[in-house]
């Protein structure tokens, strides 16, 4: 991919482009989300990865070299990773950086072919074939690597609707496929990010640039009914883990659930990790099985319902099966155990972000107020890494409690 589009500078401001399209676009990708289930929060599960790689890349000295600068980012946005959308575009971006040196056609043909490796069971009409029709668009177009970028959207876009078409969940609804609607949107601040590189040294200097006006008229406004067959039952469940063996993971993961996706750091780092997700009707077993991949090494797993996070509040507790209970009542959980305060700021910063965001299953005029972490047995470990943006509730100090008080929050008894 060499030639100004890996340029370290353009990739960075790429990155932030990104960001703030899928800030505008979000909602209309949430809104057409139906598939692998109608949770519609695609486009929020996006955004958050990505922001997870900007926040890595802000660590980076100023001037950082291309690779370096994809390495970040992908680092962050796996770790970052939030649903199985997000998981297929953190992979994306690690085949990505593996062709950081190469044009951009055979960097975008790795790119497609580590997302469609992230999961277990990849099913047809969905991103996975976009990031594959993107890839063959920039190898057969003749022109600059820039040009090929241009020839590679243009032929996403007249290809979306077809694509989307081939899965009968989302024929049937109607709608374009989510997770391909924001790998657009992605593809789109790339070229935006080049473009700067041509628009004088107004444009060109350090730091966030200015946000542009996304053209989402290709994107519906509105959200789109549940198909009567997508019943949204069962929970998310998701973990950092230590490298290891994925193919292993995902099957054992399988057994349990669907929607299984396992993404690793690339390198061969003695401490690389790994990020998993499933979808599945039994958490505790969910648990288990992450516990058992992660070894002696902790593991903090965050959950929540399908149905959405109905209450901005962050529920911790030692127990899989009392999670389950938290996780109905609205919460995003953290299963805790014994673990490092790093491991307990990332895993606590992501269920705060979480429980903040909500996909389309929130009330926007809450996102500003801080988010209740209720700390069960766990206060020491939760007050020592409160996020900004969360609040300890210090006498929600054992699961009953914390039962309580996610009861009152939804209105169930009075507080």
């Amino acid at each position: 991919m060499a030639g100004r589009l890996l340029d370290g500078a353009v990739l960075h401001r790429w990155l932030l482009r990104a960001v703030d399209g899928l800030e505008q676009a979000g909602p209309r990708i949430d809104a057409v989300n139906v598939f692998p289930v109608a949770d519609q929060d695609t486009g929020t599960n996006c955004l958050l990865t990505l922001r997870g790689a900007t926040e890595e890349l802000a660590r980076l000295a100023p001037g950082a070299d291309p690779v370096t600068v994809l390495a970040a980012a992908t680092r962050g946005a796996l770790l970052a990773a939030r649903g199985n959308s997000g998981m297929i575009l953190s992979h994306w971006f690690a085949g990505l950086a593996r062709g950081a040196e190469q044009p951009i056609a055979g960097a975008l043909a790795l790119a497609a072919e580590s997302a469609r490796s992230a999961v277990l069971e990849p099913e047809p009409g969905t991103v996975l074939d976009l990031a594959a029709e993107v890839a063959r668009a920039a190898r057969e177009h003749a022109g600059t690597e820039r040009e090929r970028l241009s020839a590679a959207l243009d032929a996403g876009h007249a290809a979306l609707a077809e694509i989307s078409a081939r899965h009968p969940v989302l024929r049937d609804a109607r709608v374009l496929d989510a997770g391909a609607c924001a790998l657009l949107v992605v593809l789109s601040a790339w070229a935006a990010a080049a473009d700067d590189l041509d628009a004088g040294p107004g444009r060109r200097r350090e730091g966030r640039p200015a946000p542009v006006e996304l053209d989402l008229s290709w994107l519906p406004e509105s959200a789109v009914g549940t198909p009567r067959d997508h019943v949204l039952t069962g929970f998310e469940v998701m973990a950092v883990l230590p490298a290891g063996d994925d193919a292993d993971l995902r099957a054992r993961l399988a057994e349990i659930g669907d929607a299984v996706a396992v993404v690793a750091e690339p390198g061969d780092a003695p401490d690389r990790r790994r990020q998993s997700h499933v979808h599945t009707d039994d958490p505790s077993a969910a648990v288990a099985v992450l516990r058992a991949a992660a070894g002696s090494a902790p593991v903090l797993v965050v959950l929540h319902s399908l149905n959405g996070v109905a209450t901005p509040v962050v529920a911790v507790t030692g127990s899989a099966e009392r999670a389950r209970e938290m996780a109905r009542a609205g919460a995003v959980v953290l299963v805790a155990g014994p673990a490092s305060a790093s491991d307990w700021r990332l895993a606590l910063e992501r269920a705060v972000r979480d429980a903040r965001a909500g996909g389309a299953h929130r009330d926007a005029t809450a996102a500003e107020d801080p988010v209740p972490v209720l700390p069960g047995a766990w206060l020491t470990s939760c007050a020592s890494v409160v996020p900004a943006g969360g609040s300890v509730l210090a006498e929600a100090d054992d699961d009953e409690r914390v039962l309580a008080v996610l009861h009152a929050l939804a209105g169930e008894v009075s507080a």
